[in-house]
């Protein structure tokens, strides 16, 4: 019995180069690799609809935190503003 190392396997590959192409994989090997390659693309799809509840949560947060902060936190809430003062100038031109 003759000891497999890189000297001998180099040699078998070149004797034998030509039958290498001769011989294919079974056809089930091509139907187990399918299926396979079905259930990982599946596996990445399916998580869309977690993506989908993300943006959905993030949307709903910054429509919150808008409102919020228009609401409450906003120093100049009560103040007047651009706006409200020169309608109210125009108010007062009218009224003279």
């Amino acid at each position: 019995m003759t000891r497999l190392n890189e000297n001998n396997i180099e040699r078998f590959i070149r004797e034998n180069k030509d039958k290498f192409g001769d011989y294919g994989p079974a056809e089930s090997h091509l139907n187990n690799f399918l299926v396979k390659l079905s259930t990982r693309l599946k596996r990445i799809i399916s998580i869309a609809p977690y993506l989908l509840k993300v943006a959905i949560a993030t949307i709903l947060i910054f429509v919150a935190s808008v409102v919020v902060w228009n609401s409450y936190i906003r120093k100049d809430r009560h103040q007047v503003s651009l706006k409200n003062k020169i309608s109210l100038t125009l108010e007062k031109i009218r009224k003279l």
